[in-house]
C-alpha cells in the first residue's frame, strides 16, 4: 500500500505515466499505471488486481508481502522486478484482462511487463494458472527458494 501523495500508482492511462492521476494502493479489481521509480509493497492481504502498465517508467521493483493476485503486467519494453516474501504468494491467473477503451490494452495472460522473479524463502510462491488454458511466457528468470506451481503451458525466460 502507498499512500497517494507517493506519486507511485496513477489511474490507467493511454499514454503511460505523463498522463496518470495519481489514485492511492491499488484496490481490488483495479488496474494501475505504475507511477514512479520505486518500490512498491503489496501488502493488503488478498489484492486482486487485474493489470499493471509499466511503460513510462522504470520501475524499481514489487515487493509481495501478502498473498496478491495479479490478470497481466504490460509494457512498452520495461521489466517490473518482483520479490515475494516467505510465505506469501503470487498468482498470475490472467482473468479480468482490461479492454483498450480503459486506458490501456491489456489481454489476459499477458506478462510482458513482468521481469525477474525473486522467491523469498521457505513456501514463497509463484503460482502460474490461466483464466482459459493458454501458454504464458515469463521474460525474466526464477531465483530464490520457494514453490512454484504451473497450471498452464509456460514458458520461463522467454523460452
Amino acid at each position: 500500500n502507498d499512500n497517494v501523495g507517493n506519486n507511485n500508482w496513477n489511474e490507467i492511462t493511454a499514454g503511460g505515466v505523463a498522463n496518470g492521476t495519481p489514485a492511492g494502493s491499488p484496490q481490488n479489481n483495479w488496474a494501475f499505471t505504475y507511477g514512479g521509480d520505486y518500490t512498491i509493497t503489496a501488502d493488503a492481504a488478498d489484492r486482486i488486481i487485474t493489470a499493471i502498465n509499466v511503460a513510462g517508467t522504470t520501475p524499481v521493483g514489487l515487493n509481495i508481502a501478502q498473498n496478491t493476485v495479479v490478470g497481466s503486467i504490460i509494457t512498452r519494453g520495461n521489466l517490473l522486478p518482483v520479490t515475494i516474501n516467505a510465505g506469501k504468494s503470487l498468482t498470475l491467473n490472467g482473468n479480468n484482462a482490461v479492454a483498450a477503451n480503459h486506458g490501456f490494452d491489456s489481454p489476459a495472460d499477458n506478462y510482458t511487463g513482468l521481469g525477474n522473479i525473486a522467491l523469498g524463502g521457505a513456501n514463497a510462491a509463484l503460482i502460474i494458472q490461466s483464466a482459459a488454458p493458454a501458454k504464458i511466457t515469463l521474460a525474466g528468470n526464477i531465483n530464490g527458494g520457494g514453490i512454484i506451481t504451473v497450471k498452464t503451458d509456460a514458458a520461463i525466460n522467454g523460452t
